[in-house]
């Protein structure tokens, strides 16, 4: 069996005397989709909040190839290969899409204030090599039209897009998604699933939040139920729903619903 990209080991934290993830340990596998599902208030953001660096524990670990990764700083994880969503979208209002993705790439500039006040070379050509990277991603990713468009004033599902892009803009392998199909219509969903699919297909690895079942039963490979905090199970969408725990705690009618759509 290959080494997990991502595996936590008993992995809690506790804000006062709530637990609000509770020795979590999960396993996701290079260029899966894996989804993460439960009820509203059962741990799932604030267990993105630990992957993502955003949290610390108060106990266990977490693994990135192999690497312990607990201890490091917020910033520290985008140079990894890590980024992320959040549920909210979260662009810079008035500005276009390119300079939204712009901003994503920062961390790949290597000029000093000098450079930058003077206007030298090494500054020009970091410039335009993160300029690069930005049009060659909207051009990937069938958005090539929209990049001096104002990216707040785009519709919901391709402002989706624009952050999950931007993610990317990062170099990432690793993406993590929260609610990515919050605010969006049927249509913008199916888009949505096309391009996570299609982020599969390039080997990153997917982790998202999800409430539409439909989605989730769709695209993941895997899934994981959390519920108070504690991971109830693990595995394909069929293992996982089939567990009589999961349906009490969390699916009841919606997977009746999914299984019939």
């Amino acid at each position: 069996m290959s080494q997990p990209i991502l595996q936590t080991d008993n992995l809690t934290i506790r804000f006062g005397g709530v637990i609000a993830v509770n020795k979590v340990s999960v396993h996701i596998k290079q260029g899966q989709i894996f989804g993460l599902i439960g009820p509203n208030g059962a741990g799932k953001t604030t267990f993105f909040n630990l992957l993502s660096g955003i949290y610390k524990p108060t106990d266990g670990r977490i693994f990135f190839k192999g690497q312990d990764i607990t201890s490091l700083k917020t910033h520290e994880f985008t140079p990894l290969g890590i980024s992320r969503t959040f549920q909210n979208i979260r662009l810079l209002k008035g500005h276009s899409v390119v300079d939204n993705l712009l901003l994503a790439t920062h961390h790949r500039l290597h000029y000093t204030f000098i450079s930058a006040f003077f206007n030298l070379k090494k500054f020009r050509d970091n410039e335009m090599n993160a300029k690069k990277i930005v049009i060659d991603l909207l051009e990937k990713y069938d958005m090539e039209g929209f990049q001096d468009h104002i990216a707040s004033e785009l519709p919901q599902g391709l402002q989706r897009k624009v952050e999950i892009i931007r993610a990317l803009a990062t170099g990432a392998e690793v993406i993590f998604l929260d609610e990515p199909a919050a605010g969006l219509n049927p249509s913008e969903t199916v888009e949505l699933m096309k391009l996570i699919r299609q982020l599969k297909n390039e080997k990153k690895t997917v982790i998202l939040i999800e409430h539409d079942m439909k989605l989730v039963k769709g695209i993941c490979d895997e899934i994981a139920v959390l519920h108070f905090g504690q991971l109830l199970d693990q595995g394909s969408y069929e293992k996982v729903t089939a567990n009589p725990n999961v349906v009490q705690a969390y699916l009841g009618r919606r997977y009746e619903d999914a299984q019939n759509q």
